[in-house]
């Protein structure tokens, strides 16, 4: 258990992000007083330094500190050079109306969290940013139309380089906006995987299968949307490569009860298709006392492990650590 909901005035726990940072692990959620997105919404984390095992006191990211009406609402972390960046969507007016994505950085010697300003209009990030062959980093989420609206938009914020703190370009992977049928994706949440110049995208949706599209040019232009025969739960995917060399995917299967089974899928090293399964979670933990939704998860590897961070009950954060070695799929 990273954090247990409850014990301060903060009950609802949601959308879980992890990284490794200078040898220390960051777990960071966003927070609100009762429901989801009621009230008000704030980044607050722990960190770890002995591999996720203990945590630190709760720190906070990100919170509208000056009573503006501002919503954080979620974090995605990105180590790189030296420096942690976290960004952060800003939602105003209501929940899911979305107008900008924030940039963090944290303070060294403050040992405390920082605005940098804007990197991107109506952006949502889903997926902690990934650096391209090309030198420039790609980040998926979803996007509005224009600031105050709501994320229909499967996309992706790519960067100027290495210089992450500046604007990056915002491109959608359906132009139009919507399906071929003009039908919207109400919760396209969006997880990439970057192979060199080549990218694959899995995008959630409502009913059946998730949508997967392909980029053969860094996320800059995309394919037309397929439908994979992967069987997933409506919520958010998870994906990415291991250093192993092998593609991997975090989501929820169908099962009677929502979000009760979080499962890990990876491919053979090198290869593009899933081929073994394992459950990460399925149905009620005594152990840590908390029970599903096991939902929403998020991945860093750090010392031979995949550490593996998601919510239960939309109270809890939970990590899973999964030695690499057991993830063979030979």
């Amino acid at each position: 258990m990273v954090h247990r909901a409850g014990a301060d005035r903060y009950s609802f726990l949601h959308d879980a992000a992890i990284v490794a940072h200078n040898g220390t692990l960051f777990a960071a959620w966003y927070n609100c007083p009762r429901g989801e997105m009621q009230g008000e919404s704030v980044i607050r984390g722990r960190r770890s330094r002995d591999g996720g095992r203990t945590w630190s006191e709760i720190e906070v990211i990100a919170a509208d500190t000056q009573k503006q009406g501002i919503m954080y609402v979620p974090v995605a972390f990105c180590s790189w050079q030296g420096q942690l960046y976290a960004y952060v969507t800003n939602m105003k007016g209501g929940p899911d109306l979305v107008h900008h994505c924030e940039v963090f950085v944290l303070d060294k010697k403050a040992r405390a969290w920082a605005s940098r300003g804007f990197i991107a209009g109506p952006f949502l990030p889903n997926c902690s940013p990934r650096r391209m062959d090309d030198g420039s980093f790609l980040m998926a989420g979803r996007m509005a139309d224009r600031p105050g609206r709501k994320p229909t938009i499967p996309g992706v914020a790519i960067s100027r380089g290495e210089r992450l703190t500046e604007p990056w370009s915002l491109v959608r992977l359906l132009p139009a906006g919507t399906l071929a049928n003009g039908r919207v994706i109400p919760y396209p949440e969006t997880t990439a995987i970057v192979e060199g110049k080549e990218i694959t995208a899995l995008v959630r949706r409502q009913r059946g299968n998730s949508l997967v599209f392909f980029s053969h040019d860094y996320g800059r232009t995309w394919s037309a949307p397929r439908e994979h025969n992967f069987p997933m739960a409506a919520s958010k995917i998870y994906a990415g490569t291991l250093s192993t060399g092998q593609r991997y995917v975090l989501c929820n299967l169908p099962s009677p009860v929502r979000r009760d089974l979080l499962a890990i899928a990876v491919s053979r090293p090198g290869r593009k298709a899933f081929s073994k399964v394992w459950k990460i979670r399925d149905g009620h933990c005594h152990a840590l006392k908390a029970r599903p939704e096991w939902s929403y998860p998020c991945a860093a590897e750090f010392e031979g492990k995949l550490h593996v961070v998601y919510t239960s009950e939309k109270h809890h954060c939970v990590l899973t650590a999964i030695p690499l070695r057991s993830l063979a799929a030979e």
